[in-house]
């Protein structure tokens, strides 16, 4: 019942007016196109959809200020977007994993619809966002919160691993110290490398924003070692940082192959769904655990605000946890009251 409750006070009218307009526009089409083919769920299923496409439309215009569904900004950090609605439904809505995945399909079902009728060219998520395995239990996609044992134990065998390259390390590297998404890694380029302020400048992220992304000396002596290789590479006249070959011709890399070799760099510690993502929670968690300063974990994610950053970034602290800190707190207390006397 609570949940319910919290689910109604969430989506108040006052929010589904700040929807953008011209979506709201796009998906009634679709709506009434369907409505016509099977009038007799105008009422039931169709209610749900329009609902649920509601609550996607919502997280947009509050995480994504708005962005047209048809856009090229979307379908360019469509994945992002999809699993940045999945925390949102889980942490926010506090929805079960069979929700979730309905959640998905109803997006998802609106842009097969749109691709048919050629006002797409192609469904921006369909083949890259996996459908999350067991629809009772209540994890979606894991928040992987690392510890510095493990991501030290990372770094080093991405040293000494021969399946690994140095764009593996670089990649792990610059993810970790900046804790910026994976949008923003796949734009680094040269021209944008400040190496002695150990940054790269001007970086298109999420909306457009131009961003800085920063990285610590051990980074900072793999990108040296990383240009160093570059100038060995026959006719590699690219400015991007991070690149591939096919059939003979350096590109940029993709963010989809910059998503493969991280999860592949989960598998190091044995971690068989390990994302970006999983990163960016490691690093900001860690500031906050460290500095015990939220402000400056959320200016460290771009957030605006500072619960974005601790409702969907900051490891939940179990029962445990948290008698173990009041016990500490109380010893110091009876410390101090004896120090006193």
């Amino acid at each position: 019942m609570s949940k319910k409750i919290k689910r109604v006070k969430y989506f108040t009218e006052e929010k589904k007016a700040k929807i953008n307009p011209d979506n709201k526009k796009k998906y009634e089409r679709y709506l009434q196109s369907n409505i016509i083919k099977n009038r007799d769920v105008k009422e039931t299923t169709y209610k749900v959809y329009r609902n649920y496409m509601d609550h996607f439309m919502i997280y947009l215009m509050e995480d994504w200020e708005n962005i047209d569904l048809y856009s090229e900004e979307f379908m360019e950090n469509a994945i992002d977007i999809m699993e940045g609605y999945i925390g949102f439904c889980q942490d926010k809505l506090h929805n079960n994993k069979k929700v979730i995945n309905t959640k998905i399909s109803t997006v998802s079902s609106f842009y097969v619809w749109s691709l048919k009728r050629k006002l797409i060219d192609k469904h921006p998520f369909d083949k890259q966002l996996d459908r999350m395995k067991g629809a009772n239990d209540e994890q979606i996609i894991a928040s992987h919160y690392l510890d510095e044992e493990q991501t030290s134990f990372i770094t080093e065998e991405l040293k000494t691993d021969e399946r690994y390259d140095i764009q593996d390390r670089l990649i792990w590297g610059i993810m970790l110290d900046s804790a910026n998404r994976v949008g923003a890694i796949s734009k680094l380029t040269l021209s944008s490398l400040d190496l002695d302020n150990m940054l790269f400048e001007g970086i298109r992220e999420k909306r457009g924003k131009l961003v800085e992304v920063v990285f610590e000396e051990d980074t900072q002596h793999i990108i040296e070692e990383w240009l160093e290789q570059r100038k060995e590479m026959d006719n590699l006249e690219i400015d991007s940082l991070l690149i591939t070959r096919y059939r003979g011709e350096y590109r940029p890399m993709t963010k989809g192959t910059i998503q493969d070799r991280i999860k592949r760099i989960g598998h190091i510690l044995g971690i068989e769904d390990f994302r970006s993502h999983s990163i960016r929670k490691t690093t900001l968690n860690q500031i906050y655990q460290d500095t015990g300063d939220l402000s400056l974990a959320a200016s460290m994610a771009n957030h605006s605000s500072v619960e974005t950053t601790r409702q969907s970034y900051i490891k939940p602290q179990s029962k445990a946890e948290i008698r173990e800190k009041i016990a500490q707190l109380k010893l110091q207390k009876q410390q101090a009251k004896e120090n006193k006397e």
